[in-house]
C-alpha cells in the first residue's frame, strides 16, 4: 500500500503547494531619492542628533551673553534688634570688561562645537542614504528573484506535462516524472522561501520610509564610477572628518582658555537707589564700582587644568589621524569590492548566454532523440539560476557603488 499511495502523493504535492500568483502590479511604485527623502523625514535618530544640535546652539547663545551688560531691579526689608526698618529698591547693574579673553576663546571653543555637531548630523544623512539604498536593492533583487523563481516553475510544468504525455505512448518512463516532479517540489520551496524573503525587505523598507503598502523599486539608471583617485580625495573632506577637524579646533580653544586662567579680569558694576529709607545724609542714591581681580596662587588648579585640557587636545588630533585612515581605507576596500562585483557581472553575463546556447542545443539533441527530458529540463534550470545569479550580481554591483560614493562622502542621488 506504502509505494501505491507514494506516486499518487508525489503527484498531489505541488498542486497543493502553489501559492497566490505573485505580482507588482498593485504595489505602489517608488524611486530611490523618493525613498531617502522620506526617510530623513521619518527617522528619530537623525531628529535626535538635531535636537543636540539645537541644545549647542543654545549653549552658544548662553555664553554670548556674556558680553552684553546685565540689569535687574531687587527690592527688600529689613530688620536689625534695636534698629528702624530700612527698606531699600534699587537698579542694578554690571558688565565685564576684561576676563583674559577667556569668554571670546570659549564662545569660539563652542561654535566649533556645534559645527562640528552639524557635519556628524551630514554624515549621518549619507550613512542613512546608504541604509535606504541596502533596503531599496534588496527588495529589488528579492522581487526579481521571484519572478525568475516562478518562472522556472513554469518551465517545470510544461516538462511535466511534456513528460507525462511521452510516459502515456510509452515513451519515457514513469521515474522521470517522479524525478521532474521532485525538482518541481524544491523549485517550489526555493519560491515560498524567495516571496518571504521579499515580505521580509518589504518590511525593512516600509519602516524606513513609514510607508505602510508595498513597495516596488523604480528602475535606476547604470552609472560608472569614477576612478579610486577620485575617491580618496573626496573621502578626506567627508562630513564626519571635518567634524573631528572642528571637534581639534575646539580643543584647541580650551587649551587657550587654560592658558589665561592667571589672567586678571576687570568688571563694572553700579546701583541706583529708586528707594532707600532711611536715607542718608547726605543724600546717596548711587553707587559704582571698577573691579580687578589678579589671580595669585591656587594650589596648582590652574596647571592640572591645562594639562587636561592639552591631553584633551592630543587626543582630538589621534582621533582626527585615526578617522581619516579609515576613512581612505574605507575608500580602498569599497572599490575592491565595487571592481571585483562589476567582474563578477561580466562574467555571469557569459555564462548566461552559454547556458542559454547550451539549453538550444539540449532541445535539438532532445529532438533528435540523443539526450532526455531530464537533460533539457536541467539545461533549462541552468540558464535560470544563471539568470538569478546575474541578477543578484548587477544588484550587488549598484549597491558597491553607491557603498564607493558613500565612502567617499558623495551621496550618489
Amino acid at each position: 500500500m506504502k509505494f501505491i499511495l507514494m506516486p499518487v502523493l508525489l503527484a498531489l504535492l505541488p498542486c497543493g503547494l502553489m501559492a497566490q500568483e505573485f505580482s507588482t502590479a498593485t504595489m505602489r511604485p517608488v524611486s530611490l531619492g523618493e525613498a531617502y527623502a522620506l526617510s530623513l523625514a521619518k527617522s528619530e535618530l537623525l531628529a535626535q542628533q538635531a535636537e543636540g544640535i539645537k541644545q549647542l546652539e543654545a549653549a552658544e547663545r548662553f555664553i554670548n551673553a556674556g558680553f552684553r551688560p546685565s540689569f535687574g531691579l531687587s527690592a527688600s526689608q529689613s530688620k536689625q534688634q534695636n534698629a528702624p526698618s530700612s527698606t531699600k529698591g534699587f537698579l542694578s547693574g554690571s558688565y565685564s570688561i576684561f576676563s583674559g579673553m577667556r569668554d571670546y576663546i570659549s564662545l569660539k571653543a563652542a561654535s566649533a562645537r556645534t559645527k562640528a555637531a552639524e557635519l556628524d548630523l551630514a554624515r549621518a544623512r549619507q550613512e542613512l542614504y546608504l541604509g535606504v539604498a541596502d533596503a531599496y536593492f534588496t527588495l529589488d533583487s528579492a522581487q526579481r528573484e521571484v519572478f525568475i523563481r516562478r518562472e522556472q516553475l513554469d518551465v517545470t510544468e510544461k516538462r511535466i506535462a511534456e513528460l507525462q504525455a511521452r510516459v502515456d505512448i510509452g515513451r519515457s518512463r514513469k521515474s522521470e516524472v517522479v524525478a521532474v516532479r521532485t525538482q518541481q517540489a524544491q523549485d517550489k520551496a526555493a519560491y515560498l522561501s524567495a516571496e518571504a524573503s521579499e515580505r521580509l525587505a518589504q518590511q525593512a523598507l516600509m519602516f524606513l520610509t513609514g510607508l505602510d503598502t508595498d513597495l516596488v523599486p523604480e528602475t535606476l539608471p547604470v552609472r560608472g564610477e569614477t576612478g579610486l583617485e577620485t575617491y580618496l580625495k573626496a573621502a578626506l573632506s567627508r562630513p564626519d572628518l571635518n567634524a573631528r577637524r572642528k571637534s581639534l579646533e575646539a580643543s584647541g580653544y580650551l587649551l587657550d582658555v587654560q592658558d589665561r586662567n592667571l589672567w586678571p579680569s576687570v568688571t563694572l558694576s553700579a546701583d541706583y537707589y529708586v528707594i532707600r529709607n532711611p536715607m542718608p545724609k547726605p543724600v546717596n542714591r548711587w553707587d559704582g564700582a571698577l573691579a580687578v581681580n589678579i589671580p595669585l596662587y591656587d594650589g596648582g588648579a590652574a596647571q592640572a587644568q591645562r594639562q587636561a585640557a592639552y591631553s584633551g587636545k592630543r587626543a582630538a588630533e589621534l582621533t582626527l589621524q585615526l578617522a581619516e585612515r579609515q576613512a581612505l581605507t574605507e575608500v580602498r576596500a569599497a572599490y575592491e569590492n565595487f571592481k571585483y562585483a562589476a567582474l563578477q557581472t561580466a562574467s555571469l553575463e557569459t555564462a548566461l548566454a552559454l547556458a542559454a546556447q547550451n539549453a538550444n542545443y539540449q532541445e535539438d539533441d532532445y529532438k533528435l532523440g540523443l539526450v532526455t527530458n531530464l537533460d533539457v529540463l536541467s539545461a533549462l534550470n541552468s540558464v535560470q539560476q544563471a539568470r538569478l545569479s546575474l541578477s543578484q550580481a548587477k544588484v550587488r554591483e549598484r549597491l558597491t557603488l553607491l557603498q564607493l560614493e558613500v565612502a567617499g562622502g558623495m551621496e550618489g542621488k
